[in-house]
């Protein structure tokens, strides 16, 4: 459970770091089951370099597919997005290369969702490895935007390289989780070829009409997102099946995983 000063930290800053939420047992199996997925998916292949992601991903394997509703997962999303959230993914992602400054402008109207990302990184990653670079504070966006140059992608932005840009690297251990904002600004630099990332994404549950209509639209725009596996939808876990049942009753076609 987070304090009430984890709580407000997020609030102002945008993110967490949860250090050593999982134990080392625990995190060799979440280790052994994504790799299980990414070799799966390559059909037995070698990995050949090539940036990879996936979803569904942790419905895939036992504990991973327990994890949304594991106490330590499941509550972050109670705390932060309020009751009757809603999971709308599961990835897993083998990152090449820099992942260049990004992070939508926070949408302040009525019709706009709270959302966090979950983020487990099974290797220990640092500043100078591939750990999530961000922006403190970026997600909340004041009439006159001083990060647009970075929201636009500028290859130089403030006049210095991307990777230079004042920032707070998220550097962690295997064990660790890093809650955070994808509308804050974040990035990633120097990191090794397949270096995984692996993430559960929660929104909150739409109570206008006009939340209703913006998810419905989120979910006409996106390929993958927004559509919840079968397994999932037929849990016999209640906390599995609430975090998908209103994307059900909307009538969002499901995921044969």
């Amino acid at each position: 459970m987070l304090t009430s000063g984890q709580i407000a930290h997020f609030g102002s800053f945008g993110f967490l770091v949860l250090k050593q939420l999982f134990t080392p047992d625990e995190t060799a199996v979440i280790k052994q089951e994504a790799n299980e997925i990414f070799q799966e998916d390559r059909e037995g292949r070698p990995f050949g370099g090539e940036e990879r992601y996936i979803q569904p991903f942790f419905e895939r394997k036992p504990f991973l597919a327990s994890l949304p509703a594991d106490d330590r997962i499941y509550s972050l999303g109670e705390q932060l997005l309020g009751p009757d959230f809603m999971l709308i993914a599961t990835e897993g992602n083998l990152h090449v290369g820099a992942t260049p400054w990004h992070g939508g402008e926070k949408n302040n109207g009525e019709g706009s969702l709270p959302s966090i990302k979950i983020g487990i990184y099974p290797d220990r990653l640092t500043k100078e490895t591939g750990c999530l670079r961000v922006v403190p504070g970026s997600h909340l966006v004041a009439s006159l935007d001083l990060y647009e140059p970075l929201r636009k992608g500028n290859s130089t932005p403030f006049g210095i390289a991307p990777e230079d840009v004042p920032c707070v690297p998220l550097e962690t251990w295997p064990g660790d989780v890093v809650v955070f904002l994808e509308s804050m600004l974040h990035s990633s630099f120097w990191g090794k070829p397949g270096r995984q990332q692996l993430a559960i994404d929660f929104f909150a549950n739409p109570i206008t009409d006009k939340q209703v209509r913006g998810l419905i639209d989120s979910y006409n725009r996106a390929n993958m997102s927004f559509r919840p596996a079968e397994s999932y939808v037929n849990s016999d876990n209640p906390r599995i099946r609430g975090m998908v049942s209103r994307l059900v009753d909307l009538g969002f076609e499901t995921s044969k995983v």
